[in-house]
């Protein structure tokens, strides 16, 4: 389905039915949005779980029949910015194409300037698991979250891993982020 096609109300309600079949979050969840969503990009951000798999997150991950996988250790997986702990709206979602081919810590930096907020692996992992196919275009450097994580396809396969040496510019690569948040 293209979301781009959908109406603000399909759009949400599409997002939700994405969340709820991969057990990521419950119809509730979008209630406080339904009587008016707003117009543009927007993504629906369940609760983050104060304990989480990563290794099962990844799992319901799908791009092309492959399923993903994670290949952090969870022990080093922090959050670098506040989010807020019940569901929310971001706004404005660029995901990561418009920073391609920039050193992720410069796009951290110009994120934040700007004024928006940079993605953390939770976000990460509910925008790949609502649109998959943002992964076939480009992978997503997750700056909002310690140890410079990232999402890409490795041979088709999803992953959640992170830079294990000094952050680099990779080709294909950037840093998705959000304008606002409603919540």
């Amino acid at each position: 389905m293209q979301a781009t096609s959908l109406t603000p109300r399909q759009r949400l309600e599409f997002e939700i039915e994405m969340l709820v079949v991969k057990e990521l979050a419950r119809y509730e969840h979008a209630d406080p949005f339904r009587k008016n969503p707003p117009l543009g990009h927007f993504l629906l951000v369940p609760p983050q779980p104060k304990e989480w798999d990563l290794d099962y997150l990844m799992s319901i991950v799908e791009v092309k029949g492959k399923n993903g996988r994670n290949y952090l250790d969870p022990q080093y997986v922090h959050d670098e910015i506040v989010v807020p702990a019940g569901p929310y709206l971001m706004q404005d979602v660029e995901d990561g194409k418009k920073r391609l081919n920039t050193d992720p810590l410069i796009s951290k930096a110009n994120i934040l300037q700007e004024g928006r907020s940079p993605y953390t692996i939770w976000r990460g992992v509910i925008h790949i698991g609502v649109f998959p196919e943002v992964l076939e275009s480009h992978n997503m450097d997750l700056v909002g979250s310690r140890g410079m994580p990232f999402l890409c396809l490795y041979n088709g396969e999803p992953r959640l891993e992170s830079y294990r040496y000094i952050p680099y510019a990779f080709p294909g690569w950037g840093a998705p982020s959000c304008g606002s948040i409603i919540v």
